[in-house]
């Protein structure tokens, strides 16, 4: 645990809840509504209230809660104006505008606990409030005098203010110094307990007798010391030439009320880099103890002057300190002067004067005039100021950003500012007692916020309050607690905090409790301070178990009271702890309290920490070890481990165990090689330690231990320190060097070792042992000696051994190979066995073979000539192994017989070798090395290998023949080349001996040496065999006998015959098989195929044929066929292999399938007779589990190779399917595909059916892929829209009353099943419906029906059914794909004719016979007629059905090539945008519909003479239209007038929209000023009918402002889909016939203009020559095609050829078409100009027809050319925009004259008299009678055509999901306002309002005049479809419901169904807008603003003046008549401000 971290969890907890780093939730205040001003605390601390004024409001914050909202009080806006003195009233104040009010004082009175507030309303009136609520107003003037007019009235004028209690107590007073505003005095001292309450004597103020203005204060503080009051603030300087702006300190007496002591000085803020900089002008400033001095001081922050005329503070700024007793006494000092010496200093002239201009000047009074009169009187000079400024130089400066505040804070004698500045961060500083300043600590409060000035500390100095424009925030001044130890507080370097080290953790002095004392609180800012650390120990390590004392060192260890102590903790374990002169010391605990040591390990380190309670003072490492654990961990040397670990171990060596014991019970010890062992001369006193590690070599000892040291180096761990530490000396050991340190870490660990070599010290009080580098000793039991004496005495070791001490087994003597089955002996070299002290020298061999100890008894002998080496001879013994391995590593131990095991190296083995082992033949026998003598031994039962000295019998020395017992091949070509692999055995020693002597079938085979196998394999390659042959293979061993092989090998010729199939895509996959003989030659990995090339990849090799599959070519074409076998190639002659052009899919239908599956889908194509194994696979993937990039991917519009196919059979399906882990039910977890084999029916068409799913499909990721070979094509790309999946179908049994009976069906009638989703993923003629053998053909499919026709007679049943009962009578069945459904069966009712009985006629009478034959006959006759009626009824719904059905599929491929086309107006899109109009001429024709010449195009017509005269008097117009009592009086008066048409409203509501375009915010005021007036005027008829027409100028004027409003929103939002719906309809209506002479068109929504006739029609498609690019020299041109009809006029050809030639370019810039003929180009000469009329038009009567393509028999694919015309009268430069309506051709030419016509003749409705033609209620009749359904299916296909780019609309305009335009919700919010202002409840009538507002009045407009908005060609054709749109839209604003019945319009029934679900959009999105937050004013003026300035270069509004003008003039009476008769009107001048402007314009002679 890291020392210094306190162990108290309650502690700890609540660190953790108030610790993060700036990420602290601090206490937090905001609001965006507002901006904050001033900010001031309660002066009760208990209270802790905060007050924030701000913009229109006050606040009332909690400062102990979280700053919580209390009390909110709005204060603003009002209505005010700085020219009008309260009260302000319209009638005394009619300029008075909403004016906001901004908090310039807010000052707390602690004494009567009250707030006061101050605003810049109302010429900067204050109000009294309670502390305890600020909505308690206590005092406040509704009509103040002057003198109570305190703060500024101006938002950027500053005011400062100070409340005072004065001395006696019994009067408070408010000093307030304010910036120039008006003539107030910039000083005044304020009553604030007298009345009248805030106002001022007449000489308690500063008198100024100069111009304010030109002084210009800014104040920036006042405060109070000691009897003064004193100000700071900057101001002009007018005494100097510059007149730059200089910062002033001015003080006053507060006891002075006349201001007779007011004396000013500078203060200059010099820079300390750059003398001559000064900071002039002062930001903020802050009384506190400044850098140390005695007294306090002024910290003001600085900037610098932005220029001579400019006060805008710059960025550069600095701190700057002033000692207040300075400023005193340079206050004093320029007094004395004054007073006593005129203000002058003798050698630098006038140093103090008279400011601000009063009579007034320095005088000679007597010398004690300033001691007499400390605030001077009447009879001295005042005010006074001095030219000696108060210099200091900046403490510390910045340029990143401007400082804006500053707070200064004292604590412990040091003093910390707080400096906030412009960019929103808090800066901390320090201020040192030498003047040293250091920054450290940067917080942002709020981004580029700047930092307010009023930062204040809370009393206590806990806590500062920072303020931004929109936020306070409560920081504490220090956080040190969350600084969790000592190392992160003492780095903190913060002045605040310090350790405390007893408490263990982080905080300020006061909070320590032993702060105060020495050492206890460690100062954080101390750059010099270290945490508490332990220095170093006595011991670093011990034995684990054994008890001793550690001397911990802690330097500057606190000292502790009576009653305490530390605590040492190993770890967990406490133990108790004793102070020193250093430290403390500490026992160590037991070995059952410590941790355990880990397994591989032979130490175990823990944590030594010194603690006071709980507290963690000081801690290193520690580590306790066990000498046994090195003992087992150091494998076959334990004795050599023990000895030279870190660790002093040292090792006994008769009882074979290593200890940290310094002597062994008996017998000798050997010490550690790191240690040096004990003197026995001094007895040592226990547990006293030395510590140093000393570095000793071992030494065996018995009796006489010896003090000779060799020195070595250490690898022990050493105690860390930062200092050289040098061990104490004695006479017999000396140090060599001194023991350096390194300075890493409390404890140096295992891997380091120091670089020190020292000698072993000892000293008089013990002797060193190591212990991991520290000495460590421990005593015997019950002694107080060293026992050191052996109980075997007389032998007497050397002193000193060798490097290797430990007795040991170093080697083998010999050779450590060892046959098996052969008796030896083996020889070790052995050291220091002596040791042992043996007399017998007992021991044996311990070999370790394959886990099984073989026990030999062994010899030792010493080496003469090395006395310390021994020889160890293991007896001779038989070693024998049964591993299958060659040679077998055994190890081999030396034992004390009985006993314990030697030392050995770690590589001591021998190894035992068997010959017999992978030497199974004579020829690896005898290849065998010749170090295992291995010989090839034979007899009578066998031969084998076997080591020379066991073979008993005869030792061949030949081998026998060779054996081969394979070939691999057995066959090859035969021109050679086939590499043959012989395998058997004796095949030769080596390579050479057979180099030659390898054939194959005869044939010489060439050896590959490299790949040849000793005995056991031969590779050769074959030569050329000459032609077929067969026999074996043979090989003769050089010097030995010939092998041959019992398997034959051929040498065979392969012949190719044919292929099949001869073709296949260029992209691979398909499967190819080679016809031939021998085709199995040579081995099958070497056989390969080429297809020109390319290789087939191989898949089956057989006798007659190989199958492979192609690969990718590049290219198509025929391709010759290669087969490689090895190096030989064979050529298909003749026959080549085609590669085609890949298959490719265009189209794929149907787009849907039932789950069952099976539907048939029809995929389309080119070149798919190529492919062999089509596939449709379904892929289902969990939704939005799986992105699209992490699938495979594949190419989705062509096909792209993925490799691999499947084989399946038809109509299976494969699943490949991933399991996962708890997957709900149901739900689909993970991906699932289906594949199922389609049907190749030809080139172009492939049959798939449908795979099967589950119902998960139905919520899942549906993907489907056609799988042609190697290509993959996705469905999406080549569908129609994506691939789904829909619920099963549902048939019910035909008798479901009784399924057990037969279905009675009367022939001649259809038989109808019901069910469910019976069409929704199948047509009907896929649905095979049988009756046993016969087909029953299915007419119609509905969703719940199906209607099929049986055969006339009862069908057969079905072969294989047993005709008996039921089953005689045929089954009525069903299929659907995979689906088949058996429905019952049916019974043919017979036909036979119903006669009356006989016998029946016989037994009744005469009579009554006739009668029943009459009733019988009557009856059979209705049966007749209703059966007959119901057939007719169910034919006829059939009919209707088919029609539905052919309607849709219409829609559905109308709609199909729609979307094409606006997929390539989309694409056109792109490149040039939508054809918007600009804004000037947007709005001039939303403006000025109807007008030729706007007045946004034309310039002022007046004479030059008079034009300069005429636009003065126009801008006085301007400036009266300002006015809006003018304004209002004007509009009121032009509408009473009965001359002032509608027409002229509208005129004068858009002229006065363009004069005050450029002040929207005063035309939105005027707006709703007439829209007030006009709800009153309508409350009092029927509200409901309000907007509903433009019969007002205020209703022109409301259309107008939204079109402003909106325009943005219409080229940003909506137009994109009003664009793309106007593109269809064109597209759709010019797609059929259209007549040029009525209008009437084919495709059409609009009934009235439907043409009801059938007629022939073709699409051609000409090529339209274009002019050649100038680049090219007009040598050529190009042509670019374009359709049309052969119907179309010329003209409407001429238009389709423009907009598709000039698509690119917007309609105004293209040509017009009366400016262009048709020229026809049939040949080199013959060019044919075409027109609508000329000498070959068809005359029939009075009719003439006008001129077709058909009529010029211009073909298909013709070349036709727009060529200029030469006539000047049809030039056309641009297309003039000409309103009104747009009509087709007139209809008669001329009166009486011939008559055109195009498609139709007009001859019905023309030839009706003209009394007639207006009757709108026959005409409507006689239309409904005379359309034939047929037709009517032309405008439900264009209304399912269009629907999705009407709903595409429908949705841009109604839609809330993107922010509603801000002016449709002001707007709307508006109308709220003015229903509740007059009680309007009814939400019908609100309702109303909102739709004749916006849709009616601004969308309705918009949708009917595309113009308006786009630069587009309309036509009456196409308008007839929008307004039929605008009608819908129109209805779907309406609340009432329509009923519609047979005589409603046919436009209303189009859309009857799709109005409910517009209306709810409709009333979704009013409802959205009311519950949106509302648009304040503010918002929306800024949003205005924002708008004329973007505009403002788009208008000019001299023209709309002068318009406007001239109906001034017309009614010029009228409207001075009613403007003299308003009292207002007349206070303000109204009248002859109209009349100066009419002199002006007009020259009219006026009564001026």
């Amino acid at each position: 645990m890291p020392h210094g971290k306190a162990l108290n969890p309650t502690l700890l907890l609540l660190l953790l809840v108030f610790t993060t780093a700036r990420g602290h939730s601090y206490p937090r205040f905001s609001r965006n509504d507002t901006e904050f001003q001033h900010l001031v605390l309660h002066p009760d601390p208990f209270m802790g209230t905060v007050y924030v004024g701000a913009r229109d409001h006050l606040f009332q914050l909690d400062g102990l809660d979280g700053l919580r909202l209390e009390l909110e009080e709005t204060t603003g806006p009002v209505s005010d104006s700085k020219d009008c003195l309260p009260p302000v009233t319209e009638s005394n104040c009619p300029q008075a505008r909403r004016t906001s009010n901004h908090n310039k004082l807010l000052l707390v009175d602690p004494k009567a606990l009250e707030l006061i507030t101050c605003g810049s309303i109302h010429q900067g009136t204050c109000q009294k409030r309670s502390l305890a609520s600020i909505k308690k107003v206590r005092f406040s003037t509704e009509r103040p005098v002057d003198t109570q007019y305190v703060a500024a009235n101006d938002p950027f004028v500053s005011t400062v203010g100070l409340v005072v209690g004065l001395r006696g107590g019994e009067r408070t007073v408010m000093y307030v110094g304010r910036g120039y505003t008006a003539s107030h005095p910039p000083i005044s001292t304020r009553h604030l307990s007298s009345e009248p309450v805030f106002s001022y004597e007449e000489t308690a103020k500063l008198a100024v007798a100069g111009r304010l203005s030109e002084y210009d204060h800014h104040f920036v503080m006042a405060f109070t010391r000691r009897t003064y009051v004193y100000f700071l603030f900057y101001r002009r300087d007018i005494k100097s030439a510059s007149r730059e702006y200089r910062t002033y300190a001015a003080r006053v007496c507060l006891d002075d009320t006349s201001y007779y002591s007011y004396v000013e000085v500078p203060l200059v803020c010099r820079s300390t880099s750059s003398p001559s900089r000064n900071y002039n002008l002062l930001q903020a400033a802050q009384v506190g103890q400044g850098v140390g001095r005695e007294g306090e001081d002024l910290l003001g922050v600085f900037s610098t002057r932005g220029g001579s005329t400019n006060n805008a503070a710059l960025e550069a700024s600095a701190l700057c300190v002033y000692p207040l007793d300075e400023l005193d006494g340079h206050i004093d000092s320029t007094r004395d002067l004054c007073y006593t010496q005129d203000g002058r200093v003798e050698g630098r002239g006038e140093v103090a004067y008279i400011e601000y201009e009063v009579k007034s000047s320095c005088a000679n009074l007597p010398m004690n005039t300033l001691k007499a009169y400390p605030c001077g009187s009447d009879h001295t000079p005042s005010p006074m100021a001095s030219r000696a400024p108060l210099e200091t130089r900046a403490s510390w400066h910045t340029s990143a950003a401007r400082l804006t505040a500053v707070a200064v804070s004292v604590r412990d004698g040091h003093s910390i500012a707080f400096l906030g500045d412009s960019k929103g961060t808090l800066h901390k500083v320090y201020l040192g007692q030498d003047g040293q300043v250091e920054v450290y600590a940067d917080t942002t409060i709020q981004l580029n916020s700047p930092i307010n000035g009023d930062l204040l500390l809370d009393q206590s100095g806990a806590h500062i309050y920072v303020m931004t424009k929109t936020t306070v925030e409560k920081l504490p001044v220090a956080e040190c607690g969350d600084h969790l130890d000592c190392q992160s507080c003492l780095s903190a370097k913060d002045p605040y905090c310090g350790w405390c080290v007893l408490e263990g953790r982080c905080g300020q002095r006061w909070e320590c409790q032993r702060g105060s004392v020495r050492g206890q609180w460690l100062w954080s800012f101390n750059q010099t301070q270290q945490c508490l650390g332990i220095q170093r120990l006595s011991l670093y390590n011990i034995s684990r178990g054994e008890e001793t004392d550690i001397t911990v060192s802690v330097e500057g260890l606190p000292s502790l009271g009576k009653g305490e102590a530390y605590s040492c903790f190993f770890q967990d374990t406490e133990a108790p702890a004793s102070l020193t002169d250093t430290g403390v010391r500490c026992s160590t605990p037991e070995a059952g309290s410590l941790p355990p040591i880990t397994h591989g390990d032979e130490f175990v380190t823990v944590a030594l920490s010194l603690r006071f309670t709980n507290v963690t003072v000081a801690e290193t490492e520690f580590t306790f070890y066990n000498c046994s654990l090195v003992q087992q961990l150091s494998g076959r040397r334990p004795c050599q481990g023990c000895i030279s670990s870190r660790w002093g171990c040292n090792w006994c060596i008769h009882q074979h165990v290593c200890t940290h014991q310094h002597t062994c019970s008996r017998g000798v010890t050997i010490y550690n090689h790191n240690f040096k062992p004990p003197t026995p001369t001094i007895p040592p006193p226990a547990r006293n330690l030395t510590p140093l590690p000393p570095t000793v070599r071992a030494a065996a000892t018995t009796t006489q231990p010896s003090l000779t040291e060799t020195p070595a180096p250490t690898t022990a761990a050493v105690p860390l320190t930062s200092t050289a530490v040098t061990p104490p000396t004695t006479p017999t050991a000396k140090p060599t060097s001194p023991l350096t340190l390194a300075a890493t870490s409390p404890f140096v660990g295992i891997s380091q070792a120091t670089t020190t070599h020292t000698d072993a010290p000892t000293t008089s009080e013990g002797t060193t042992e190591g212990n991991g580098g520290i000495a460590s000793f421990s005593e015997d039991e019950g002694t107080e000696s060293w026992n050191i004496t052996d109980k075997t005495p007389d032998t007497t070791l050397p002193s000193s051994t060798s490097e290797k001490e430990c007795p040991c087994v170093e080697k083998v003597q010999d050779s450590s190979l060892l046959p098996v089955n052969v008796e030896r002996k083996v020889t070790l070299v052995g050291q220091h066995l002596n040791l042992f002290q043996d007399e017998n020298l007992d021991y044996e061999c311990v070999l370790d073979v394959e886990n099984q100890s073989v026990v030999v008894d062994a010899s030792v002998e010493p080496d003469a000539a090395q006395p310390s080496a021994f020889f160890i001879t293991c007896q001779p013994h038989q070693y024998a192994y049964s591993a299958s391995m060659e040679e077998y590593p055994a190890t081999i131990n030396v034992r004390r017989k009985h006993y314990f095991l030697i030392d050995s190296a770690e590589d001591l083995y021998v190894t035992l070798f068997n010959c017999s082992v992978g030497r199974s033949d004579c020829s690896r026998c005898r290849t065998a090395d010749p170090k295992y003598g291995c010989v090839w031994c034979g007899g009578a039962a066998g031969s084998r290998c076997v080591y020379r000295d066991s073979c008993t019998e005869e030792v061949k020395h030949t081998c026998p023949a060779p054996v081969i017992h394979f070939l691999d091949p057995a066959s090859g070509p035969v021109e050679g080349g086939t590499v043959v692999t012989i395998s058997g055995s004796n095949l030769g020693q080596r390579s050479e001996d057979i180099q030659n002597s390898v054939t194959v079938a005869g044939v010489p085979c060439s050896v590959i040496h490299s790949r040849y196998e000793v005995s056991s394999r031969i590779v050769c390659e074959t030569t050329g065999s000459g032609g077929e042959r067969r026999g074996h293979a043979s090989v003769q061993v050089r010097g030995g006998g010939v092998g041959l092989s019992a398997q034959i090998f051929s040498f065979q010729d392969p012949v190719l015959s044919g292929i099949f199939p001869q073709r296949g895509p260029k992209a691979g996959g398909s499967s190819l098989t080679i016809r031939g003989r021998r085709l199995r030659t040579g081995h099958p990995s070497e056989v390969g195929v080429l297809i020109g090339g390319v290789p087939c990849v191989v898949l089956n090799i057989q006798e007659d044929q190989i199958s492979c599959l192609t690969r990718g070519s590049n290219r198509t074409g025929e391709h010759g066929i290669t087969v490689r076998f090895g190096g030989t190639e064979r050529h298909l002659p003749g026959l080549v292999y085609h590669y085609t052009s890949n298959p490719n899919i265009s189209m794929a239908a149907p787009s849907k399938s039932f789950l069952s599956g099976g539907r048939i889908i029809r995929v389309s194509g080119q070149n798919l007779d190529v492919v062999q194994e089509p596939k449709m696979r379904v892929t289902l993937s969990p939704p939005d589990t799986l992105p699209p990039r992490r699938r495979r991917r594949r190419r989705s519009a062509r096909g792209s190779p993925t490799g691999g196919r499947d084989h399946q059979g038809p109509l299976k399906r494969w699943r490949r399917i991933v399991p996962e882990a708890d997957c709900p039910e149901g739900a689909l977890c993970h991906v699932k595909q289906y594949e199922t084999r389609c049907t190749v029916n030809g080139s172009t068409l492939i049959l798939c059916p449908t795979p099967a799913v589950g119902p998960e499909a139905r919520r899942a990721r549906v993907k489907v892929h056609f799988l042609l070979d190697s290509l993959h094509f996705d469905f999406g790309s080549v569908g129609n829209g994506a691939f789904s999946y829909e619920p099963n179908p549902q048939l019910y049994l035909l008798n479901q009353n009784d399924p057990s009976k037969p279905y009675h069906h009367k022939p001649g009638s259809i038989i109808s099943v019901e069910g469910e989703n019976l069409d929704r993923a199948i047509y009907k003629h896929e649905v095979e419906a049988r009756i046993g053998a016969g087909v029953c053909s299915v007419k119609t499919l509905t969703h719940n029906h199906l209607y099929c026709e049986p055969p006339a007679q009862q069908p057969s049943v079905t072969a294989g059914k047993k005709p008996d009962g039921m089953d005689s009578l045929p089954e009525f069945t069903v299929k659907m794909g995979n689906l088949n459904f058996s429905l019952g069966r049916v019974q043919y009712d017979s036909q036979a004719q119903s006669t009356f009985p006989l016998e029946a006629q016989v037994g009744v009478g005469v009579g009554a016979s006739i009668v029943a034959l009459i009733v019988l006959i009557i009856v059979l006759i209705y049966r007749r007629k209703s059966k007959q009626a119901m057939r007719d009824y169910k034919k006829v719904q059939i009919q209707l059905e088919n029609l539905e059905t052919s309607v849709r599929d219409r829609c559905k491929k109308e709609f199909t090539d729609l979307m094409t086309e606006m997929m390539d107006v989309s694409s056109d899109l792109v490149g040039s945008g939508i054809p918007i109009l600009d804004y000037r001429v947007y709005a001039e024709r939303i403006f000025f519909p109807g007008h030729q010449e706007s007045p946004l195009r034309r310039d002022l017509d007046v004479p030059e003479s008079r034009r300069q005269t005429v636009e003065q008097g126009l801008v006085q117009l301007s400036n009266l239209l300002n006015s809006k009592l003018f304004l209002t009086k004007f509009i009121h008066t032009l509408e009473v007038q009965r001359t002032f048409s509608p027409r002229d409203r509208a005129y004068v509501a858009s002229l006065l929209t363009v004069a005050l375009h450029g002040k929207l915010e005063y035309f939105t005021d005027i707006l709703k000023t007439l829209l007030n007036d006009l709800v009153e005027q309508y409350v009092a008829k029927n509200p409901k009918l309000m907007l509903r027409r433009t019969e007002s100028v205020v209703e022109k004027l409301l259309t107008n402002w939204m079109s402003i409003c909106l325009f943005t929103f219409l080229r940003e939002s909506a137009g994109e889909s009003f664009y793309m719906l106007f593109r269809a309809i064109k597209h759709q209506v010019d797609k059929g016939p259209v007549d040029a002479v009525t209008g009437k068109a084919k495709y059409t929504l609009n009934d009235n203009r439907l043409l009801r006739e059938d007629v022939e029609y073709r699409t051609l498609t000409l090529n339209v020559a274009m002019p050649a690019s100038a680049t090219s020299g007009g040598a050529t041109t190009q042509t670019v095609p374009a359709k049309v009809l052969d119907c179309d006029t010329i003209t409407q050809v001429k238009d389709k050829l423009l907009e598709q030639t000039w698509k690119g370019t917007s309609f105004s810039q293209r040509p017009h078409v009366d400016s262009l003929h048709l020229e026809w180009r049939a040949g080199v000469a013959g060019h044919l100009i075409l027109s609508d009329e000329d000498l070959t038009s068809v005359v029939q009567g009075l009719w003439k027809r006008l001129n077709t393509l058909q009529h010029y028999k211009v073909p298909d694919g013709a070349t036709v050319a727009l060529v200029p015309r030469n006539t000047k009268n049809h030039v056309h430069d641009s297309h003039d925009y000409m309103p009104g309506e747009k009509t087709p051709m007139l209809d008669d030419g001329e009166e009486g004259g011939v008559r055109l016509w195009h498609l139709v003749k007009a001859s019905e409705e023309s030839e009706l008299p003209k009394h007639r033609r207006g009757s709108v209620r026959e005409r409507g009749g006689e239309r409904a009678k005379a359309i034939p359904e047929i037709y009517l299916t032309r405008l439900l296909s264009m209304k399912g055509t269009l629907q999705k780019f009407v709903d595409d609309l429908f949705t841009a305009i109604l839609s809330t999901s993107r922010p509603v335009p801000l002016a449709v919700k002001y707007f709307f919010d508006l109308l709220d306002e003015q229903a509740l202002q007059h009680n309007i409840t009814d939400p019908e009538t609100i309702h109303i309002w909102k739709t004749n507002s916006l849709p009616l009045r601004f969308w309705i407009n918009i949708l009917k005049n595309p113009q308006f908005i786009f630069d587009v060609q309309t036509s009456d054709h196409v308008d007839a479809v929008l307004s039929v749109i605008a009608q819908t839209f129109m209805d779907s604003c309406t609340i009432a419901d329509h009923k519609l019945g047979r005589d409603s319009p046919i436009n209303k029934l189009l859309y009857a169904r799709d109005i409910p679900r517009y209306k709810q959009m409709v009333e979704r999105y009013y409802a959205d807008i009311r519950q949106t937050i509302s648009a304040s004013d503010q918002e929306m003026n800024s949003a205005l603003a924002e708008l004329s300035r973007n505009y403002a270069a788009e208008v000019n509004c001299l023209v709309a003046l002068h318009e406007l003008y001239k109906y001034i003039n017309k009614y010029y009476d009228q409207i001075i008549t009613a403007l003299e008769e308003d009292a207002t009107a007349q206070k303000m001048q109204l009248g002859y401000r109209l009349q100066q402007v009419a002199a002006a314009v007009e020259n009219k002679v006026t009564d001026l």
